[in-house]
């Protein structure tokens, strides 16, 4: 069976409500949610392509031809599951690459509206993403520190090997980081158990080489 595609003009039933994609545009979609789809009345929305994929899940695609019977499709759940999956990724990755070029560009509209749909979307499962992207060589101290902030929202104590030579990589390029000294301290209020056992891992590691860094951090853990 081929792998479902999403396409502009596709009707969904979600539980007792149908929803059409009326745009389906690089980073945004536009759906109509719908009583009946035979009379397309209802209510036009807007939401980025992961949140709307994340919105069809356990939904039916309805054969053009069987609309007034809402005959749903033949659809490979376990296949089209990885579908939107990979749908989802791809716009993480977009979003991330936004603020990567967009941060150097000096572009900070574009910057800080990416920044803020991958704050209401991103998860545990986009933290490999978000770490590659913290890492990038494309980063500037800019975008080093919203990324930074996602990776302390997403994976907390955990990442803070990752936050702290991100922390250096700015120190080294002469930059104050107040917005990832900022992250880093709401992770220690937040998170302070877990976050004194981490540092207190990472400092008695033979290669850890910013214990500076975290012998600061833990000045703030509660």
């Amino acid at each position: 069976m081929e792998p479902m595609k999403l396409e502009q003009g596709q009707i969904w039933k979600q539980g007792e409500n149908y929803i059409r994609i009326v745009e389906w545009a690089r980073l945004s979609i536009e759906y109509k949610v719908m009583k009946d789809p035979i009379s397309k009345l209802g209510t036009l929305h807007k939401t980025t392509k992961k949140e709307f994929c994340r919105l069809l899940k356990g939904a039916v695609l309805l054969k053009p031809e069987g609309l007034s019977a809402a005959v749903p499709a033949e659809v490979d759940e376990e296949e089209f599951s990885a579908e939107l999956e990979m749908v989802i990724s791809q716009s993480i990755a977009a979003d991330l690459r936004c603020i990567l070029d967009g941060a150097n560009d000096g572009d900070s509209d574009s910057v800080l509206e990416a920044h803020a749909r991958l704050k209401d979307a991103v998860s545990t499962t986009d933290l490999p993403l978000l770490l590659d992207a913290l890492k990038s060589p494309d980063n500037n101290f800019w975008s080093r520190e919203l990324i930074g902030e996602l990776v302390a929202k997403t994976g907390g104590s955990d990442c803070l090997a990752e936050l702290l030579e991100a922390l250096a990589a700015g120190v080294a390029e002469g930059h104050d980081n107040d917005g990832l000294q900022s992250s880093l301290i709401m992770l220690a209020e937040g998170e302070p158990e877990k976050c004194r056992r981490k540092l207190t891992e990472l400092m008695a590691g033979p290669n850890f080489k910013n214990q500076e860094a975290a012998t600061w951090l833990l000045t703030f853990i509660p």
